[in-house]
């Protein structure tokens, strides 16, 4: 006896989402340590009180996650750095989360 599901599984093509430039994100203030890496990989900053500006390194691209409760982005340097940005439609900012280097 054969599973025809699995047979059918097995010649699936994965997707791949679709990646696209990014320049600029808009952040809550960001601690001392993700300030320093993120500026070590490029981005510049334009901060506030309550918000920062992070301009990314051209050639920077977003990639799309599966979605949970939240829309999440895989974020990727030119020096092939990755952050995961979890974007809050609420308040209209993003969260950025990163490997410790």
């Amino acid at each position: 006896m054969t599973d025809t599901n699995y047979e059918n599984k097995r010649d699936c093509i994965p997707i791949t989402p679709p990646v696209q430039p990014l320049h600029q994100l808009k952040t809550p203030p960001l601690t001392e340590e993700a300030r320093k890496i993120i500026v070590r990989h490029g981005c510049t900053l334009d901060e506030s009180t309550d918000e920062c500006i992070v301009s990314f390194p051209e050639g920077t691209r977003t990639e799309i996650l599966p979605r949970l409760m939240t829309e999440r982005y895989r974020i990727t340097f030119p020096d092939n750095y990755k952050l995961q940005e979890v974007y809050d439609k609420y308040r209209e900012i993003s969260v950025l989360l990163y490997p410790c280097e």
